[in-house]
């Protein structure tokens, strides 16, 4: 199938847990809707050095540490709050933020349109900081509030030679129409 020429559109956000066995392979939950997703945005931690010698540049090294991603929403779910951001709630259905709660690795899975074909990714090892909420009255409009996750996204390792920030499906792939429904799996590649 030919590749996209634009893409566009943010849809069918998911979230799951993550953890790690004692020999340092992760496992993940079966995932979990995050409804209300307006923007999102990834940046790469790390960047290219060139190195120099003889008047000319002889080697370039890069490094990809991770990514840096941003989630926009219309609201976040009690759900998220309690099972990623450590939230407690209580018997009466209040939910009380636990400002020294341990911070929860999750993977966070979502889906981008394209003209010719759809694309769903996962991304490995997420953690999220503590988020800000704020709101205001309402005038002669409606302004609607947001929520912004600051996420950062660090690599998985595949074996011993590979490592991941995140593994995409396209639209056509054996397990797409599955891929952000059941819990996510680090790729198999061979060494």
């Amino acid at each position: 199938m030919p590749n996209n020429k634009v893409t566009y559109g943010l849809k069918n956000v998911y979230y799951s847990k993550a953890t790690e066995a004692t020999d340092g392979k992760w496992t993940f939950t079966t995932p979990v809707s995050l409804p209300g997703a307006q923007e999102f945005t990834n940046d790469i931690v790390g960047g290219s050095t060139n190195v120099n010698a003889d008047d000319q540049i002889i080697l370039s090294l890069s490094q990809l540490a991770g990514r840096t991603l941003t989630l926009k929403l219309t609201e976040l779910t009690d759900e998220f709050k309690v099972d990623i951001l450590g939230y407690k709630k209580l018997t009466n259905g209040n939910i009380v933020e636990i400002t020294n709660a341990q911070p929860v690795t999750f993977a966070l899975g979502f889906e981008i349109q394209g003209d010719l074909k759809a694309r769903r990714i996962w991304f490995y090892l997420c953690s999220v900081t503590p988020i800000n909420e704020s709101s205001k009255t309402k005038a002669d409009s409606i302004e609607v509030n947001a929520i912004t996750l600051n996420i950062t996204s660090r690599p998985i390792a595949i074996n011993s030679k590979y490592s991941t920030t995140h593994v995409t499906s396209c639209l056509g792939d054996a397990n797409y129409e599955s891929f952000l429904t059941v819990a996510p799996v680090v790729p198999t590649i061979e060494e």
